[in-house]
């Protein structure tokens, strides 16, 4: 994993004072825990919508985003920022759907600036014909493996987690720098 371990020494000692943060063995089996398990899981959910229905997981999760959304539309910014992805990743990826005929993008009547997605029927079908496979992996992967009481600490745990992190700017209100950009970034 990519965080070093702690010396073992408190954050508040003296001796830390300036010394490069760390964290706990308990914070770090935590954190492999939590990023292993996803990413396992993100893996197979990734292949088997692949084999399934020809779709990405990022491209599944484009479309249910659109089809949970009144009217089966959001401007892409609202997209990307939920997903937390990058504007040029998510145009990337709805630019793909759109040529599979699964999604249509159209100018905000609103705001000349802004782009909105529209869920097209047969986005809804790729939907409907990928949900159950996606669904019982997920299930068997994950749900499967945890009583009712686990996932309901582990939703409140990570629920609040994620409604803090939310909370800051969104992805989408940072600009690259053109050396970030040059660089690849």
């Amino acid at each position: 994993m990519s965080i070093p371990p702690s010396g073992g020494a408190n954050p508040g000692d003296p001796e830390r004072i300036g010394a490069a943060p760390s964290v706990s063995p308990a914070e770090m089996r935590a954190w492999a825990a939590i990023v292993e398990t996803a990413n396992i899981v993100q893996f197979a959910a990734d292949r088997q919508l692949r084999d399934a229905v020809g779709l990405t997981l990022a491209q599944f999760e484009i479309l249910l985003r659109l089809l949970e959304a009144p009217e089966g539309r959001l401007r892409m910014t609202d997209i990307a920022d939920a997903l937390t992805v990058s504007r040029s990743g998510l145009t990337y990826q709805v630019a793909r759907l759109e040529a599979l005929g699964l999604v249509e993008r159209r100018p905000s009547p609103g705001d000349e600036r802004s782009v909105i997605a529209h869920i097209t029927a047969a986005g809804r079908a790729a939907l409907a014909a990928g949900g159950p496979g996606y669904v019982t992996l997920v299930r068997e992967m994950l749900f499967d493996r945890i009583g009712p009481e686990e996932l309901a600490t582990v939703t409140e745990i990570l629920g609040d987690v994620r409604a803090q992190l939310r909370s800051r700017p969104k992805r989408s209100a940072f600009r690259r720098s053109r050396g970030a950009a040059a660089a690849g970034d």
